[in-house]
């Protein structure tokens, strides 16, 4: 399973990147390009019975939305690729917590109906992310508390699930109290 590459953009495409990382090339769709050429995405891989998919994403907290998202059933990768590149992640859970289906309904190929149902059933789910800082360029307390977890075991929506509703502060102590929570619950 590939969960992160890091390399150089050799191409681009509408909807996907082509990123040289030790001289092979990795086609991956992403929700928007990044602005520079040396890329680090953390990444999705999808597999079907025709055909392999990576999608990348520059933070682990759009990665935790994005399989948050293609979780509902009938909401596949393109469809949460298309919310993704409409809105920032904290705008995406925002409309989700919010239950604003006009906001989610902007995404192409995402109507009313899908975006009724995104509602439904990620609305308790998303609190975390709603409330994440988005800061571009550099990982956020939260960043490094869902990687801790992660390497404990925990998928990145059961990480980001654990640390909703912990203090904020270094990532250590979240972690730790995200773990305390997990003992009781």
């Amino acid at each position: 399973m590939i969960s992160s590459l890091r390399g150089r953009i050799i191409a681009r495409g509408t909807d996907h990147l082509v990123v040289d990382v030790g001289g092979l090339g990795y086609k991956v769709f992403v929700p928007r390009h990044p602005s520079g050429d040396d890329v680090t995405l953390h990444t999705h891989q999808a597999f079907r019975e025709d055909f392999q998919a990576l999608y990348g994403f520059e933070s682990r907290e759009e990665l935790a939305l994005f399989e948050l998202l293609i979780s509902v059933s009938g909401v596949g990768p393109k469809a949460a690729l298309a919310l993704l590149s409409i809105a920032r992640p904290v705008d995406v859970a925002a409309a989700l917590a919010n239950g604003d289906a006009s906001a989610l309904a902007k995404a192409p190929g995402v109507g009313k109906k899908t975006a009724e149902r995104l509602i439904v059933d990620l609305r308790g789910k998303v609190g975390g992310i709603a409330t994440t800082s988005a800061l571009p360029g550099g990982p956020t307390s939260d960043d490094d508390a869902v990687a801790a977890l992660q390497a404990l075991g925990f998928s990145a929506v059961e990480a980001s699930a654990a640390l909703r509703g912990v203090p904020s502060g270094p990532a250590e102590a979240r972690v730790a109290a995200a773990l305390r929570s997990i003992k009781r619950g």
